[in-house]
């Protein structure tokens, strides 16, 4: 998304790439900016403290959970973020894994890429349909609903948890609010759409994975550390779940993947709202943004860094 930054601002506003994680590089690249555009870096009181002249942070997604709020807060940092702007790709990615889990892609396309075209050795392992699933949905906020919109002419009962009920929604589309221990003892697929905060961190741990139907799935495209993932292995090797698909990881800066080994389980590299559309709606929304703070006008979509984080909302 650099160049097209770039050139929205056609040389009038000096952009430079920070590279890499290391303090020499945000050191070298970020120290005089007082603007700073940002993805997945913590943003801590040590990283601040390498931009003393940074005065508005802009998240170019939905989540501002690598943001320390408080240093932010202590540092004068206005905060904004882009609620929404991918909407449209992590719903469509969310339902394409439910699919793939249902019909065993993963070990289909493996099999048949060996020179095995033998489908009996699917058909042994089973492969389900949506339209007989029980989905359940946890968040119910721009992308949970996104979700619904897309999901309802599959078939599947669809249930829902948040801390409050959204009735317009559950009047729309026919699903209901429960709460989350009977969402996961209903649902044969289970799907993560919340923020981080310290409410989500490992909301599913081993409890909640064994409160799930045998043979049912999980999908997680909120943030790695709502699910431990430690209990999600022993799950799948356990055999209690029959697979996972996940976008996102505990650990995404070190580039591996903890289930390599499981070949019940899914990973993509956080590439849910990575969509052309939405990457396309992230750049226009932050330079927008950028173009209200350079001209003094009221921001966009600014974080309270007071007030409460946010919790399960989706």
């Amino acid at each position: 998304m650099v160049a097209p930054v770039r050139d929205a601002f056609s040389g009038a506003v000096e952009v430079a790439v920070v590279g890499d994680f290391g303090d020499d590089e945000l050191r070298r690249h970020a120290a005089g900016a007082s603007i700073w555009i940002n993805a997945r870096r913590p943003i801590d009181a040590h990283a601040l403290a390498l931009g003393p002249d940074l005065r508005f942070l802009q998240q170019i997604g939905a989540g501002t959970d690598p943001v320390d709020r408080d240093a932010a807060a202590a540092a004068g940092i206005t905060l904004a973020f882009n609620p929404g702007v991918n909407r449209t790709g992590v719903a469509e990615q969310t339902i394409m894994l439910m699919l793939a889990l249902l019909k065993r892609l993963a070990l289909t396309e493996a099999a048949t890429r060996a020179g095995r075209f033998a489908p009996g050795e699917v058909l042994d392992v089973g492969i389900d349909d949506l339209a007989d699933a029980a989905v359940g949905l946890i968040g119910m906020g721009f992308v949970g609903r996104s979700i619904v919109e897309r999901l309802v002419p599959f078939g599947p009962a669809i249930r829902y948890h948040t801390r409050r009920p959204v009735p317009e929604v559950e009047a729309r589309f026919g699903i209901q609010h429960v709460s989350l221990d009977e969402l996961l003892r209903r649902s044969t697929i289970v799907s993560i759409h919340v923020p981080m905060s310290p409410e989500t961190r490992h909301l599913i741990g081993a409890a909640q994975l064994a409160a799930m139907p045998r043979g049912s799935y999980l999908i997680n495209m909120g943030r790695g550390g709502q699910v431990d993932e430690t209990a999600l292995r022993a799950a799948i090797v356990e055999g209690h779940l029959a697979g996972a698909a996940l976008d996102v990881l505990e650990d995404e800066l070190t580039g591996t993947n903890p289930f390599a080994d499981l070949p019940q389980v899914i990973v993509t590299p956080h590439l849910g709202g990575a969509s052309r559309n939405s990457m396309g709606n992230v750049v226009a929304r932050c330079v927008a943004n950028i173009r209200r703070y350079l001209a003094g006008e009221p921001l966009e979509d600014v974080i309270d860094l007071g007030a409460e984080t946010a919790t399960l909302s989706g």
